[in-house]
């Protein structure tokens, strides 16, 4: 019997992989966010924030750090870094914020999402931050389990801006051996 290898990897974005991140993108948001929100809302969010200028200026910027996952070269998850101006709410020093961890439905539960996060824990320590933060969509039981996994803690719920929703503001202190 023959077994085929599943090889994973997780490599940095670079421009060439605007058009890639645009449509993963937008693709996962739908995903995760079909039964939250109407899909004119959704539209009108990707075709703001997945455009490929959009990703392309995010990509030509030192500080934004997307990483790609790809399983047999098929990109299946992506992550996205910036520093940013962070709540008052989050107490750690030197902050990083992860934007974005998705990954497209057909791969959550194989370990990617791990992978990708031991990979912006790794760049985030490696880089001097010492915290990491993010905000999770209340509701979005699945994602905010997965971060406690990691040791995210809770510091509260709060309005998400204009949209009519709600997110949990977590946060990660960084040491140099974390795993």
């Amino acid at each position: 019997m023959a077994t085929s290898k599943v090889l994973t990897r997780i490599r940095r974005a670079t421009q060439a992989d605007a058009s890639i991140l645009a449509e993963l993108g937008a693709r996962t948001i739908r995903q995760t966010y079909s039964a939250a929100f109407s899909r004119e809302e959704i539209d009108r969010y990707t075709s703001e924030v997945f455009n490929i200028e959009w990703i392309k200026a995010d990509l030509a910027n030192p500080e934004v750090v997307y990483f790609l996952a790809t399983v047999n070269h098929q990109v299946c998850g992506y992550t996205k870094l910036q520093p940013s101006l962070a709540p008052d709410v989050i107490t750690g020093k030197h902050p990083i914020e992860l934007v974005r961890l998705y990954i497209d439905s057909t791969w959550i539960g194989q370990g990617i999402g791990a992978k990708l996060m031991q990979t912006v824990l790794d760049f985030a320590i490696n880089n001097g931050f010492k915290t990491c933060w993010l905000r999770v969509l209340k509701g979005n039981d699945r994602a905010i389990a997965f971060y406690r996994r990691w040791g995210f803690v809770d510091l509260g719920f709060y309005p998400a801006g204009d949209v009519p929703a709600t997110i949990l503001l977590m946060q990660l202190p960084l040491f140099a051996n974390h795993a």
